[in-house]
């Protein structure tokens, strides 16, 4: 696992996408989501920040 910082809140993150399988590979987020995460970040989130893009799609969704 490759250690990065997450460009929103500056926390430290595991990333695994190099080893080809990651925790991030289970969150869930619709297109819109994903769209807008790559426009305004460069980088690998942490599971906290990129759980709230998906707590936000589930809570749109009820």
């Amino acid at each position: 696992m490759t250690q990065k910082k997450c460009p929103q809140c500056s926390n430290i993150l595991e990333c695994g996408v190099d080893q080809g399988t990651c925790w991030c590979f289970d969150i869930r987020l619709d297109v819109e989501a994903l769209k807008n995460i790559r426009e305004m970040y460069e980088d690998c989130l942490c599971k906290d920040c990129l759980t709230r893009f998906e707590t936000n799609v589930v809570n749109q969704k009820i």
